[in-house]
């Protein structure tokens, strides 16, 4: 009866975790469970909260939900399109590219809601990242005709381009110091990781694979980034040594995309199709 007794204990224990999705063993949650595509997430520098993208709504839209699980609410924007978004350090406002019947240009607003401030214009303006003393934003544009990454302050005054290549340039993201930019390009003909300083100067390649790598985050102590790739034949996240280059596959189940740092540098969240339905949830993983 004391064997049984402990069975059906360890039976009922599995049940719990199993329906609130975290598995201890492998240190992974999952956040969001709504049937549209969720992705795009961007942890909040105070830890609180994970800001994400999802056609939940019928199109695409910012959402907040808190980082260790619950309700998901709407940023009304009043604008269509959202997308990309990136957390001023406060964490009181947030910076995105929409469109409003053309091509996207970058916004600001609080995170507690108001009015969606328009910050570029002129071309395609996407890929927001806030410096981390709060001045400034990076962002790609098409505005020179080509895909580069240019910066501007946070008011959106006085853009700069930083970088000038024939290739696509995008996806640009600050270190946490804020002296270097890693970014996406495809100047050696497909899509790998790079860094150059800021506010410009000679960009190096970090990543060097003939698939697609893609999303580069940073880790908060900058000796590490996060990025997705696709050499496993499959979306999944990778983590690489700034220093050494050394290379960690961080995730190994179904599509895994957009990988962002928990601020204390524990956690990973990104979107990944792992749940069987179909379309991405938000995630969050253990780092090692």
């Amino acid at each position: 009866m004391l064997h049984q007794s402990f069975k059906l204990l360890f039976i009922s224990v599995t049940a719990i975790l199993l329906m609130t999705h975290l598995i201890p063993s492998q240190g992974i949650k999952q956040i969001t469970f709504d049937p549209a595509p969720d992705y795009h997430a961007k942890w909040s520098p105070d830890g609180k909260t994970l800001a994400f993208a999802s056609w939940r709504s019928g199109e695409p839209k910012i959402w907040l939900v808190p980082a260790e699980g619950g309700e998901a609410v709407i940023l009304e924007t009043g604008l269509s399109g959202d997308h990309h978004i990136g957390w001023s350090p406060d964490s009181r406002h947030i910076a995105f590219d929409a469109r409003t019947g053309g091509p996207p240009n970058i916004y600001r607003m609080p995170v507690k809601g108001g009015k969606a401030v328009q910050l570029t214009d002129g071309g395609a303006n996407f890929h927001p990242s806030w410096s981390p003393d709060g001045t400034r934003i990076l962002f790609a544009s098409i505005r020179s005709g080509n895909a580069d990454i240019w910066w501007m302050s946070s008011k959106g005054k006085d853009p700069k381009q930083i970088t000038r290549h024939a290739a696509t340039d995008h996806h640009p993201v600050w270190s946490p110091d804020g002296s270097e930019i890693a970014f996406t390009s495809q100047r050696r003909g497909n899509f790998d990781i790079w860094i150059i300083p800021f506010p410009g100067g000679e960009a190096r390649q970090l990543t060097f694979h003939e698939s697609h790598d893609d999303q580069a985050c940073w880790s908060p102590d900058g000796t590490r980034i996060a990025f997705m790739s696709r050499r496993s034949g499959k979306g999944d996240i990778w983590i690489i040594s700034v220093s050494s280059g050394k290379l960690v596959r961080f995730t190994e189940k179904s599509d895994n995309s957009w990988p962002s740092w928990s601020p204390d540098g524990k956690r990973i969240a990104f979107a990944s199709k792992r749940a069987g339905k179909g379309t991405n949830d938000i995630w969050v993983k253990n780092v090692n």
